[in-house]
């Protein structure tokens, strides 16, 4: 009687070894023989489900903004109003978990990837998302200007990604998020 496996977990178990890899060795590191590698398997059992390197970058950018979403939607859980936006602002601005390794992954890949690269696109629908989710906690918050308000936060946010990658120790969640709550409070404070 054949194995059942667990295809879900494989792909997750396939995103963590890509993403450890990342860490250890950069994007350049890389490959189905390393993934397989570092799951203790042959080729053929990374192939068999993802059978090129740009499968293998997609399917750790897929698990990741999965596992974000999931966590944003605990993060935010409960709030309302200019806490809301708050809230979800301070979590794009998170330095834990995987977050700085995710961020320099996608950083390669935007500055490696051509726009028709599957993972250049995956990033850019997320970002759109990230962005229309800002103005949706925007416009709950009560910002004059929901649109305007949701580019500003974004941009710092896109921003902070690349400053946090740059020089980790100062520019950390610690220190940010103080100015992101200022930033939405300007952003959502009644017009004069």
């Amino acid at each position: 009687m054949p194995v059942e496996i667990d295809i879900t977990q494989r792909l997750s178990t396939i995103a963590d070894a890509t993403l450890e890899i990342v860490a250890a060795d950069g994007i350049d590191g890389v490959s189905i023989r390393a993934v397989a590698k570092r799951i203790g398997g042959s080729t053929t059992l990374v192939t068999n489900y993802l059978p090129t390197r740009e499968a293998l970058l997609l399917n750790a950018i897929e698990h990741a903004i999965q596992a974000w979403g999931q966590e944003l939607g605990q993060s935010i859980e409960g709030s309302a109003g200019r806490e809301r936006l708050a809230a979800v602002a301070r979590w794009a601005c998170s330095t834990t978990g995987n977050d700085q390794v995710l961020r320099r992954l996608f950083m390669e890949i935007l500055g490696r990837g051509g726009p028709e690269s599957a993972s250049v696109q995956a990033l850019r629908r997320d970002s759109r998302i990230s962005r229309d989710l800002l103005a949706g906690a925007a416009g709950d918050a009560g910002a004059a200007d929901p649109a305007f308000a949701a580019d500003i936060l974004h941009l710092v946010l896109r921003g902070f990604y690349v400053s946090s990658l740059e020089d980790p120790e100062r520019w950390n969640s610690d220190r940010v998020g103080p100015l992101i709550d200022r930033l939405v409070g300007l952003l959502t404070a009644p017009p004069d």
